[in-house]
């Protein structure tokens, strides 16, 4: 109600009722702030649990409680999981910052005192250290001959032709037939080229030392019968041609132990005694 008072003309108005107090704060609204603000690091910590790993998770964890530790990149390291949010090409890199160590010491070459440079064939091998010097001396030259024959594109086709190995004997050395590549010509001791140029390189390496050799000649057990030539003449015209091809690239006559023919009487354990691996020449660089 307002009441009147005419006071000089003029009309004067009273509100009973007070007016609302200006500035007056609403408490949902902090409130609402709280739950948006939770809401939102409880998604974070969604999103995190759906693209990390239980590693990375980890490493995230030791970067809350420890921030020197880790540093967090953005890049395409990890890919992304399926989870809560498809977080598309871009993915969380987690990186660990790992202190600098130092750099190992480098270790000195093993002698012969030791388990040597060719464990296997040395622990073979038995003996003493001069014995194990001998072994490693063989072992070298094997090692040469392959590297040459490897080294030579012509022979890439012969290379399973040849085996080497170290026996307790010595440098077992052994060529053979396979079908359609001989050694020799058919029914003859005349080395084919191939076979030619493989001796002319076992040959200059057996030059450097003065071990004895044996060279053995064999045959397969298909009959050969030409004239009065039989399986024991051809192989051991074989194992002579053999020698006198080593002996024409640098070998000496006097290193030649002994050479010998068995005809088809020693094949190949557990091949075919016709077998064309039968037709081989062996070479045995005997330990001094």
């Amino acid at each position: 109600m307002a009441e009147e008072n005419n006071q000089e003309g003029g009309i004067v108005k009273k509100c009973k009722q007070k007016k609302c107090e200006e500035g007056g704060g609403s408490a949902w609204e902090v409130a609402y702030g709280d739950f948006m603000t939770s809401m939102m690091a409880f998604f974070l910590v969604m999103w995190l649990i759906a693209a990390t790993n239980v590693k990375q998770r980890k490493i995230l964890s030791t970067y809350f409680t420890q921030p020197g530790a880790t540093s967090l990149t953005e890049g395409s390291s990890m890919l992304p999981s399926k989870g809560v949010f498809d977080i598309g090409s871009k993915s969380l890199t987690v990186s660990q910052r790992v202190p600098e160590m130092p750099l190992p010491s480098v270790q000195q070459p093993k002698t012969l005192k030791g388990r040597g440079l060719i464990p296997k064939v040395l622990r073979k091998s038995g003996g003493g250290i001069g014995h194990q010097k001998q072994t490693l001396n063989l072992y070298m030259v094997m090692k040469k001959i392959q590297q040459s024959i490897a080294s030579r594109k012509e022979l890439l086709q012969y290379r399973n032709q040849i085996k080497m190995e170290i026996t307790e004997e010595g440098l077992r050395i052994v060529i053979f037939d396979k079908n359609r590549r001989p050694m020799f010509y058919p029914g003859s001791a005349q080395l084919e080229p191939w076979a030619k140029e493989v001796l002319d390189i076992v040959a200059k390496q057996l030059a450097s030392i003065s071990n004895k050799i044996v060279i053995e000649g064999h045959t397969d057990a298909h009959p050969y019968t030409v004239g009065n030539v039989s399986n024991w003449d051809l192989s051991t015209m074989r194992a002579n041609a053999a020698r006198r091809e080593l002996q024409a690239n640098g070998v000496g006559a006097d290193r030649f132990d002994s050479i010998v023919g068995y005809g088809s009487t020693r094949p190949v354990p557990g091949t075919n005694p016709d077998d064309p691996i039968n037709r081989r020449i062996v070479i045995l660089v005997k330990k001094i």
